[in-house]
């Protein structure tokens, strides 16, 4: 079972869900947004993952040490006097947790494995970019295509449906994981403009990137055009060097379908 605010009964699809959305709560808290609304799910949500014995060892220190914001804005604003530093180190303490919940996702490594047919997939092979120059060419070449391709599809996603009606409850949790996608892939350009792309890919940005990728894909199923475009996304995450995404490539286009 996925773990669940009980306070609202919203049951997350899987855990990993549940932690990613943890986690951005914090990040937009380190970036200012500390209201009484945030500060409520803060403490719901952290009740809700402390009680789950299998995170018990891979949830960050910080978590069990705060319950409410307030007091866990000290702690945060001791990482570093700036606010980006702030966010890798957030990102680096979720990583066990989110690592462990990303293992026995139904729609994680596993489901990518089978779709591949258990060969590993290395996206070297098909880029030639095996080496840091070559890294560094693909991702300030490609990646700002591919934000501006998210930004584009959050606001095709954003609009009003053909009969006037809001978005469906699918389409807006995949609207918020491209929304974090789209600020993950700035990120990461940004640390390639400043000589930072290895630091980025060894903070978890690019492997981050990806898992966002995939939770909209998996929002998007039944919509073949952005489910189509959330595969793009992830061979051009593949292309500028992260291995593995491929297997996942070939799921998304044997299952692109609309269910009627």
């Amino acid at each position: 079972m996925a773990l669940t605010i009980n306070h609202r009964e919203e049951q997350f699809a899987s855990d990993l869900d549940f932690l990613l959305h943890f986690q951005n709560l914090l990040l937009r808290a380190i970036e200012g947004a500390r209201d009484e609304e945030l500060d409520r799910e803060y403490r719901e949500m952290r009740a809700a993952l402390l009680a789950d014995p299998r995170y018990e060892d891979t949830v960050p220190k910080f978590v069990h040490h705060h319950r409410d914001l307030g007091s866990l804005w000290p702690t945060l604003k001791s990482f570093n006097p700036q606010w980006e530093p702030r966010r890798v180190e957030v990102r680096r303490q979720f990583e066990p947790a989110i690592a462990e919940a990303d293992r026995t996702d139904p729609f994680g490594p596993s489901l990518q494995q089978s779709w591949a047919g258990d060969v590993p997939f290395d996206s070297t092979a098909w880029t030639g970019a095996t080496k840091p120059g070559a890294r560094l060419a693909a991702v300030k070449t490609m990646l700002p295509v591919a934000r501006a391709a998210v930004g584009r599809l959050i606001e095709s996603l954003d609009g009003p449906r053909h009969n006037g009606g809001p978005p469906m409850d699918g389409t807006v949790e995949a609207i918020d994981a491209l929304r974090s996608l789209h600020g993950l892939l700035g990120e990461i350009i940004r640390a390639a403009d400043e000589g930072r792309l290895d630091q980025a890919y060894n903070d978890g940005m690019v492997l981050e990137a990806c898992r966002y990728a995939k939770r909209a894909a998996k929002k998007l199923r039944d919509d073949p055009m952005p489910y189509a475009m959330s595969a793009l996304l992830l061979s051009v995450l593949s292309a500028c060097g992260f291995p593995g995404v491929g297997g996942f490539l070939s799921g998304v286009a044997a299952n692109i379908q609309r269910k009627e």
